[in-house]
Parts: structure tokens; sequence; C-alpha cells
């Protein structure tokens, strides 16, 4: 009985902010948003036009409760150009301040990534962004990672 009235107030109280905008990275104060990184990449059914691609991601809750996802959408640009996309709507728990590992299909766009050839040659850096929104069932909360590699030896 009593993890079901934890569960209501940790529901409840996010519930009441999903009107209410974030602010340095929380959400008024009780939630983080999920740390994403990328562990590997797997490419499956490629075409000229693109193809599929699994990401499997490490996916940290920083939170002192578990987060119930629903889903979550996800878009991955390189130089402010959008090159992948993608969507997961199965449902999985991430424990309190633990991590998951999770499979997510990406499809990619080869006409995308041969727009942004050109800035990558003539720059020498990559800039990339994987953005998106995790899905919890009374809420979404966006996440951003951002950063830049040298293309340059």
């Amino acid at each position: 009985m009593t993890k079901i009235i934890s569960k209501l107030i940790i529901i409840l109280s996010l519930f009441s902010i999903t009107a209410c905008s974030s602010s340095g990275g929380r959400i008024k104060g009780i939630a983080e948003p999920p740390q994403v990184s990328v562990k590997d990449v797997q490419f499956e059914r490629l075409n000229w036009q693109g193809g599929d691609a699994n990401f499997i991601l490490n996916i940290t809750n920083p939170n002192a409760f578990p987060l119930p996802l629903t889903g979550f959408d996800y878009a991955l640009s390189i130089n402010k150009i959008q090159v992948a996309n993608g969507n997961r709507d199965q449902s999985f728990t991430i424990p309190a301040r633990q991590t998951k590992q999770v499979q997510v299909p990406l499809k990619v766009s080869f006409v995308n990534i041969a727009r942004m050839l050109p800035g990558l040659f003539g720059q020498g850096t990559m800039q990339y962004e994987l953005a998106g929104s995790a899905h919890l069932p009374w809420l979404n909360i966006p996440f951003s990672r951002t950063g830049s590699t040298n293309l340059r030896p």
C-alpha cells in the first residue's frame, strides 16, 4: 500500500508541472531530464536514399524515483541539418539513479547527409545534436545533447 501511495504522490507531483517550463535542465526542481549517450550503431537495409539503423543508447535516470517511459522520439542533426530521426513507442521503466541500455530504430537520410558534407570539409569541425522527448504517461520530458568534434588531424 505504501508503494502505491508513493507512486501516486510522484505521479501527482509530476502531473502538476505539465504546464510549467523547464529551468536550468530541471522541470521546476522536480524532475531532471534523462541523460542519453550512444553506445553503438548498427546499420540495416541500406539503399541509395538512406536506410535503417539501430542505435544502442545508454539512458540514465538522474532522479530519485523511477521513470516509467511510454516511449520517446528523437532526431540527430549534424551542422544543423537533420540526418536521422525516429521514435519508440514501447513502454519500459528506468530505475532511480540507474542506466538502462535501449535499442532504438533510426531512419537515416543519405540525401541530408550529402547536403551537409561540403560544410564538413570546409569547416573542419562537426557540430551534432541529439534531441527529442521522453514520454511519460502524464508528461513529456525534452532532452538535448550537443557537442562538436574536430575533423582535422
